[in-house]
């Protein structure tokens, strides 16, 4: 079956016929590829301020429409469930005569895909196909700020990156969900097995964990801190089906580690009231000064 393209158009000047090309919509069988230019976004912005809200708002109602009548499957796939076909495109091509146009509708005859539909936006707006990511925050993550990050909030550092030149020993930035000192040095990394994270880079993780603790003994010793550190690694049982993922968790389970206690983020409580216990400071602040109690 025959593919669709149209290419909608910022009508900036009329009378000079000064038109951007914003982006490209592309009807394929039952699915919509549809994208829009954030660089000329802010071109047509920068061009007419004033013209500029009518388009946002012209271009609001084309993607709110296009979200009731599709499934929306990805930041630019939607799976057509009736209205959206060649026609639908030839209307938006006859009636849409202001600032906002579409191009008349031309036939496509190769398949469309992710890369096909990634070619025409390059061929037709003239840059590569760039998507704003937006952060999903997991709920495991969620459960780390909650029970975490709220209860140690300007206690210790929390979501604190420790650069290599921080630590004459350290060759490597790392980041801790925790990290704390006073007379013992108080440390929580948490570690998300059911994210889509690679096996290898939750590894890597833990045995960069490993390896930091190591170096913060090696700077407690030099400091004059005792040897009763809590370094903790959170984790929470593996819900997939992947045997590798299962086998790395119950190894960190069932085997007593010799650096870190393994908590899951239902447990972090025991962390926190340690923290609190024992009256910890934030680490960054204390780093350049003597720890000591």
């Amino acid at each position: 079956m025959k593919s669709f393209y149209s290419i909608l158009k910022y009508v900036n000047n009329p009378l000079s016929n000064e038109i951007i090309a914003l982006g490209l919509v592309v009807i394929a069988d039952e699915q919509v590829y549809f994208h829009l230019s954030h660089q000329k976004l802010e071109l047509a912005k920068k061009l007419n301020p004033k013209n500029f809200k009518l388009l946002e708002f012209s271009l609001n109602n084309f993607k709110s429409f296009v979200k009731k009548e599709t499934v929306d499957e990805c930041m630019f796939l939607f799976k057509s469930e009736k209205h959206l076909n060649k026609q639908f495109l030839h209307r938006l091509y006859d009636y849409n005569n202001g600032i906002l146009q579409f191009s008349k509708p031309e036939a496509i005859n190769s398949a469309i895909s992710y890369n096909t539909f990634h070619d025409y936006f390059r061929k037709f707006i003239g840059e590569e196909l760039v998507f704003e990511e937006k952060e999903i925050v997991s709920n495991f993550k969620k459960v780390i700020e909650k029970k975490l990050y709220t209860p140690l909030k300007d206690v210790i550092d929390i979501d604190y990156t420790l650069k290599k030149k921080q630590i004459e020993t350290l060759f490597f930035d790392f980041h801790f969900d925790g990290l704390g000192v006073n007379g013992s040095l108080y440390a929580a990394k948490a570690i998300d097995f059911n994210s889509n994270r690679q096996l290898g880079q939750i590894r890597n993780d833990i045995s960069d964990f490993e390896s930091v603790i190591e170096r913060l003994k090696i700077l407690a010793v030099s400091k004059g801190l005792s040897s009763d550190h809590k370094f903790c690694l959170i984790v929470d049982p593996y819900k997939g089906n992947k045997i590798s993922y299962n086998d790395l968790y119950n190894i960190l389970k069932k085997d007593n580690m010799p650096l870190f206690d393994i908590m899951s983020s239902k447990e972090m409580d025991k962390f926190v009231n340690i923290v609190i216990d024992k009256k910890a400071r934030k680490f960054s602040e204390e780093l350049n000064l003597n720890i000591q109690n």
